[in-house]
């Protein structure tokens, strides 16, 4: 066994024994146990593997924006332990159990890191029950469902498309995952430019919150989560249904976080994204729930690009939407909220770790620094860092609205399952496995 010492984490300073799961907790180390490898992490802060709920890894199909290897390395050298890769961007789709037998050959051998699916449902195919249900079985962690979509491969829901969905799934344990902005709110904004100043006019907040109101009117009894959530509204909207009962959840991102919709002027295609980030009072009350632990977690809706090709675009409305950010939300969680802003250590692991392994069927295998848990460990050093250099990223997108950043913190090593897969500037390839839902 190995032991991490004097490690601080959010039930205090313990020393954890490990191998590839966490064995024991000790508050005192007892003298008669002696070790294979004693890390010391005296000062350091030590969280559960975090979690990136939100990835566009591209692979197979759109290698050429990101690819799986480098995906999880951004991710490893970002304190990332386990992400949960979106359907949507791989070739096929991951719409059936054949695409998803497709997509884990592909990325087969390439992972640093740990990583679940997510699966989907678009209008392209045929609606099949047993399509979805096959591949629930098969351990995916959810259905991502557009209700707008530019992508001739997966195409949105109408809304009577979702409510069959939810009348003939009411009632059972499939969690839904809905990118929320609604089609015909955007197509009436008729405005006459696009450019960065009438983009979050265009990609309003009234979209947001009209596709939450919609796929909220369901009657039925299903479990919906809201990704990247970019509006107080849609973000009240959403706490008002869980507090009468619903069973709801939702996601935010780093750029919802920091950046409002005049940084578009400084920043262009480094920001872009869809939701575009919004307003000051947006920004403002998603701190807020943030800082209260009424956001469910965080994740980072990765999705690079080349940048000259895709981002340095003389139109706006040319530029790619996609920002990558796996390799930084970590520090910048940590920096912005539990430093500056005094947010206790135990919410900071549950938005980034703890909540949405629970949400995804993966707790307590993942998410946890219980005894039988997976020995995932994040451990970040406090002494500071250098300025964010998006060149020296890991993913093929070198760009980031982050890019001259100075966090006060950085990753010290990155553990997946007992194994050291990040640690000064190293990342050991293939270690990541894929991992089924397990509730």
């Amino acid at each position: 066994m190995r032991l991490l010492k004097n490690a601080r984490t959010p039930r205090g300073v313990v020393n954890i024994a490990f191998d590839s799961m966490i064995r024991a907790l000790y508050d005192e180390l007892p003298n008669d146990t002696e070790f294979d490898e004693v890390l010391d992490v005296s000062g350091k802060l030590v969280l559960p593997g975090c979690i990136d709920a939100h990835v566009h890894f591209n692979d197979p199909g759109f290698t050429g924006r990101e690819d799986f290897f480098t995906g999880t390395s951004a991710a490893a050298a970002g304190g990332i332990t386990t992400v949960i890769d979106m359907p949507c961007t791989s070739l096929p789709p991951v719409t059936d159990t054949e695409a998803l037998e497709r997509k884990l050959e592909a990325i087969s051998g390439k992972a640093v890191v740990d990583h679940a699916l997510w699966g989907g449902i678009r209008s392209n195919d045929c609606f099949s029950e047993k399509r979805i249900e096959r591949l629930w079985d098969e351990g995916v962690t959810g259905f991502k469902i557009y209700t707008i979509s530019g992508m001739e491969t997966f195409e949105a829901l109408s809304h009577p498309q979702i409510e069959r969905v939810f009348r003939v799934f009411d009632g059972t344990e499939i969690l839904f995952g809905f990118h929320a902005e609604d089609a015909d709110v955007i197509d009436a904004s008729k405005l006459d430019s696009f450019d960065w100043k009438n983009f979050p006019l265009i990609r309003s907040v009234g979209a947001e919150t009209e596709a939450i109101r919609n796929v909220l009117s369901s009657q039925h009894n299903n479990r919906i989560h809201f990704v990247h959530v970019s509006s107080k509204k849609g973000a009240e909207m959403i706490l008002d249904a869980k507090r009468k009962g619903r069973d709801v959840s939702f996601e935010t991102c780093p750029h919802y976080l920091e950046f409002v919709w005049q940084d578009y002027e400084r920043l262009r295609g480094k920001l872009k994204t869809v939701p575009p980030v919004k307003f000051s009072s947006d920004r403002n009350a998603l701190r807020r729930m943030v800082a209260n632990g009424t956001v469910d977690f965080i994740t980072t809706d990765h999705a690079g690009v080349e940048y000259e090709s895709g981002k340095n675009c003389a139109r706006f409305e040319d530029i790619y939407c996609g920002i990558p950010g796996t390799q930084t939300m970590v520090p910048y969680v940590v920096s912005e909220f539990y430093i500056r802003r005094g947010v206790p250590l135990e919410t900071i692991a549950n938005l980034l770790s703890t909540n949405p392994a629970k949400r995804h069927g993966l707790y307590p295998k993942k998410g946890s620094l219980e005894v039988g848990s997976d020995a995932d460990f994040t451990v970040i050093d406090m002494d500071g860092a250098e300025p964010l250099d998006e060149a020296k990223l890991r993913c093929k997108g070198k760009y980031s609205p982050f890019h001259g950043r100075t966090f006060p913190v950085k990753i010290d090593r990155t553990i997946v399952r007992g194994r050291t897969v990040y640690a000064s500037d190293r990342i050991e390839k293939g270690h990541g496995e894929w991992i089924r839902r397990v509730t």
